[in-house]
């Protein structure tokens, strides 16, 4: 039989960012905390995968390991077609990549990993990180200090890489009258913490990187994989029942944002794809947790249209429209060749 996991495990979803995974891996290893393992789950296909194996073996030098037989984790099969396994050069942390067998989405490439360990023993804690962020080396120690007080979801302080001085967000809060999701605390001091009253308005923490419990996880379930991108993390925490969230606010966390998909601050550099899921999944998110008042936020949803074409941006504003009307039909999961974006030009 495998020996237990260790306490922490890391989880990673990649789409074709070799360059952004190096970066977060390369924190790690800086990291004070030593009982940690990493899970990389790459999205975007073979060739994907295999250049940020051969990154991982040639400029990070990281050191290929023996799978073991006997360790679920391991082992290909299920929605892992591939495992390959390695350690940091100096120190005995275990990194996993696994190459889907398709692109199962953020909550999907999450889950991939996340069905593995619920059948082992040892881990008390998943932290899962976007490829784009990187740690300070006391964050996974601070993380974990805020869980053995209790919480079952945790954040940190996440900050802008071009602006480390300013929090993105210390969670997020859910509007049920508009459907907008407020990122609570943008652009305050970082060092600084949500008051009480704050804190118990936030309806969960960012998946950019957000700290679960095992009892969390066993209790709640798994992330929703129908969003395939944007709201599976106000989904979890909206879940969250008994379990507190919690902010580790010496847990610093730097992250670029949207280097997978496009997904700018600013509307006017948005990928088409962040647009479209966006708006679908407002709706589908609507659906679930607003009941009959999802057509008060769809017509929320073509208010935000409109405001694509005022700042000179109509093409975002016809795939808002599409991106709606499929939310309103039900559509979910990962965009099919039915959906035709415009091309920017």
């Amino acid at each position: 039989m495998a020996s237990d996991r260790a306490k922490l495990a890391v989880l990673i979803v990649g789409y074709r960012n070799p360059d952004d995974i190096q970066r977060c891996l390369r924190s790690l290893a800086a990291s004070d905390w030593q009982d940690f393992e990493v899970f990389v789950c790459e999205n975007g296909g073979k060739e994907a995968f295999e250049r940020l194996a051969a990154a991982l073996n040639g400029q990070e030098r990281m050191l290929p390991c023996i799978r073991d037989e006997d360790d679920v984790a391991d082992m290909p099969g299920g929605r892992f077609s591939s495992i390959i396994k390695f350690r940091f050069q100096n120190r005995a942390v275990i990194v996993r990549l696994g190459l889907a067998t398709d692109n199962f989405g953020y909550g999907g490439g999450v889950n991939a990993w996340l069905e593995r360990l619920l059948g082992t023993r040892g881990w008390e804690a998943v932290l899962v990180l976007n490829p784009d962020t990187e740690v300070h080396e006391n964050c996974l120690t601070e993380f974990m200090a805020k869980a053995d007080q209790g919480f079952g979801m945790i954040g940190g302080t996440l900050v802008f890489d071009d602006a480390p001085d300013k929090i993105i967000n210390y969670g997020l809060q859910w509007s049920p009258v508009t459907g907008r999701v407020l990122a609570v605390g943008r652009n305050f001091a970082a060092g600084t913490s949500p008051a009480p009253e704050v804190l118990s308005r936030i309806d969960t923490i960012s998946g950019a990187c957000v700290l679960v419990t095992r009892a969390f996880i066993e209790d709640v379930g798994l992330m929703a994989e129908d969003y395939f991108l944007y709201m599976e993390d106000v989904d979890w925490g909206r879940r969250r029942g008994k379990h507190r969230i919690g902010f580790a606010e010496r847990a610093i966390v730097r992250h670029v944002g949207g280097t997978a998909i496009g997904s700018a601050i600013d509307p006017r550099k948005q990928s088409f794809l962040s647009v479209y899921l966006s708006a679908r999944n407002s709706i589908l998110f609507a659906r679930r947790w607003a009941k009959r008042r999802w057509l008060l936020h769809f017509g929320w949803g073509l208010l935000h249209a409109v405001r694509y074409v005022v700042i000179g941006a109509p093409s975002a504003a016809k795939v808002t429209l599409v991106g709606l009307m499929d939310g309103a039909q039900g559509k979910s999961g990962k965009p099919d060749a039915s959906v035709r974006l415009p091309q920017p030009g």
